[in-house]
């Protein structure tokens, strides 16, 4: 999924949303021009607190990041800063400004040549939005809202999967942590439990039918099973649980929340915040994984 839309208009969005309508054009002691739309008369960062933001970057006029409808970032607002970066900035906030900064990137390369860090090229306008969501004193206030907002996002994200399976009209079951399953063969033998060795073939892809990883597509060049102990943490949270709905030569299809997925940073050419499909088969299950040979066996 990749994000392409209009710099004005996630500008404009952000300026909506704030009390004051006056902004002055101003420079960070590093040299970042930025604007502050801010309302005074709200609380203000302290050093040794938090800020909850949602934040906006944009490469050029094309956005490249958003966490707006997502989990917000809380970001400590420190006595050390970095010139010509976002942290210069954080003592100054109250709660519900909004800031635009700009930086170039060969401003960037200036300072520390050596090269150009993906996705960004020579003579790139780097733009950054931020809203000031909340102000926290402290890491246990901190800690208090972000696992509100973890809860509510998780719910919120459980809710848009069922949605899916249900306009595409999927008999699915529902695990405990909201992972649905389609059974499509159940297998036969012993449940898979924590602490089985199952080896399996998959697909997986996201919601808009994309593949990004299989070991039945050649085109991926790995066609071996892929072989795991169940409940020890070596797969994604989401493919874990949808396993122990099958059995031995069981076939399924897993619709994972990306939480229960790659969550905000994504891996690869899975991107942040994607739920996953999965089509899985059950090759075997063994009792517990072989043991490697030693020396001398």
């Amino acid at each position: 999924m990749k994000y392409a839309f209009n710099l004005f208009a996630i500008a404009t969005l952000s300026v909506s949303l704030i009390a004051c309508k006056q902004a002055s054009l101003k420079k960070t002691p590093g040299g970042m021009p930025y604007q502050i739309y801010s309302n005074p008369k709200q609380p203000k960062a302290n050093m040794g607190g938090f800020l909850k933001i949602s934040i906006s970057q944009a490469i050029n006029d094309s956005v490249v990041f958003t966490n707006r409808g997502k989990l917000p970032n809380y970001i400590p607002v420190l006595n050390q800063t970095s010139p010509y970066d976002l942290s210069e900035l954080w003592a100054e906030l109250h709660l519900g400004d909004s800031v635009i900064a700009t930086q170039m990137m060969d401003t960037f390369i200036n300072r520390s040549p050596g090269g150009v860090p993906a996705p960004f090229k020579k003579g790139d306008r780097i733009v950054t939005i931020v809203k000031v969501l909340g102000v926290y004193t402290n890491d246990s206030l901190r800690k208090i809202d972000a696992d509100k907002e973890l809860a509510l996002f998780k719910k919120k994200e459980i809710d848009e999967v069922e949605t899916f399976v249900k306009k595409n009209k999927v008999e699915a079951q529902r695990t405990t942590n909201g992972i649905f399953v389609q059974t499509l063969n159940p297998g036969t033998g012993n449940p898979i439990d924590s602490g089985k060795y199952v080896s399996v073939k998959y697909t997986g892809m996201n919601f808009e039918g994309k593949v990004f990883d299989s070991n039945v597509d050649t085109s991926f060049h790995h066609t071996d099973l892929l072989s795991f102990t169940v409940g020890v943490g070596q797969m994604i949270p989401g493919f874990d649980e949808g396993v122990r709905l099958l059995r031995q030569g069981g076939k399924g299809i897993f619709f994972i929340p990306s939480m229960q997925g790659y969550g905000a940073g994504g891996s690869g050419s899975i991107k942040g915040y994607d739920h996953l499909k999965f089509e899985v088969e059950v090759v075997s299950v063994a009792d517990k994984a072989p043991q490697e040979a030693g020396p001398g066996r």
